[in-house]
């Protein structure tokens, strides 16, 4: 099944449960981004209204891959929760590119 023939359910579900994990893989990587760009899709300017909860766990990921959000900026936030949620995205993010894990196969298909 493609990302883009989720229902708006499915897409949220898989977003949310795939950013939950402990840690994550490349493919979960690859998941999200894909989810992104579904979100981004569908909803446009009003994707946040949409795709609630499970779009801000995934726009911070976004913010952390385009440089938005950087380290400099995380130190201002500190000792929030988002400071502690960002550090937390770098580091499931450095592991997952630094692993050669892959839990699941997963068919290209999926990210059309």
């Amino acid at each position: 099944m493609k990302i883009g023939d989720l229902n708006r359910d499915e897409l949220v579900g898989l977003a949310q449960q795939t950013y939950e994990k402990n840690e994550w893989t490349r493919d979960d990587l690859r998941i999200l981004r894909a989810c992104w760009r579904e979100f981004e899709k569908r909803g446009g300017d009003n994707a946040v209204m949409f795709f609630r909860p499970a779009f801000f766990s995934v726009l911070k990921l976004h913010e952390i891959e385009t440089g938005e959000v950087d380290e400099e900026f995380i130190r201002t936030l500190e000792p929030s929760q988002i400071a502690r949620d960002y550090r937390e995205i770098i580091r499931k993010l450095e592991r997952a590119r630094s692993s050669d894990r892959v839990h699941t196969p997963i068919d290209e298909a999926v990210f059309d």
